[in-house]
């Protein structure tokens, strides 16, 4: 019997998503009021600027808004992250038994050997969440830990793969 589960998590905003945001606002205000007015070769084309500079900002305000998604097939988990709901990026697409360890990261498994591996893979809403798990492997010949949130579903079919490596 094939098992296949799926989640959707969306990346909560952070302090550094509002200032981007109020940033780019604001260039986009004095680049528009200010500096392209004070150039004269610029001059001809500034309904083009007045369009385009406000357009840009919305852009990359949008790609802001981040989720991502878990697929867990036969064993295999691949992530993808998702940006302003329209473009997809694979991010990891790995077999479980491949995991050196997973588990809940509040959990007593999360050492500092995990805590201090330097290739991190945060796919998660939030790392102060409740339910967030890690998992450590090798990817490109370098060991790398993923931070993600399954839901009960996908925490029981991962443990039947893997049960002495997955800590519930």
């Amino acid at each position: 019997m094939d098992i296949f589960i799926e989640k959707l998590v969306k990346r909560q905003k952070t302090s550094k998503d509002t200032w981007t945001v109020v940033g780019l606002i604001l260039a986009a205000i004095i680049v528009v009021f200010f500096i392209i007015p004070m150039i004269p070769i610029v001059k001809n084309f500034i309904l083009f600027f007045i369009l385009a500079i406000p357009f840009f900002a919305y852009f990359v305000i949008r790609s802001r808004n981040i989720e991502y998604e878990y697929a867990f097939t036969n064993g295999e988990l691949d992530v993808d992250k998702i940006i302003a709901e329209s473009r997809r990026k694979k991010i990891l697409s790995i077999d479980c038994k491949d995991f050196e360890i997973a588990a809940k990261l509040n959990s007593d498994e999360y050492t500092n050997e995990y805590k201090n591996i330097p290739n991190r893979i945060e796919a998660v809403s939030s790392m102060s969440s409740p339910d967030v798990y890690f998992a450590v492997f090798e990817n490109n010949g370098k060991r790398t830990i993923l931070f993600f949130e399954p839901n009960d579903r996908m925490i029981d079919a991962m443990w039947r793969y893997i049960p002495r490596k997955f800590f519930k």
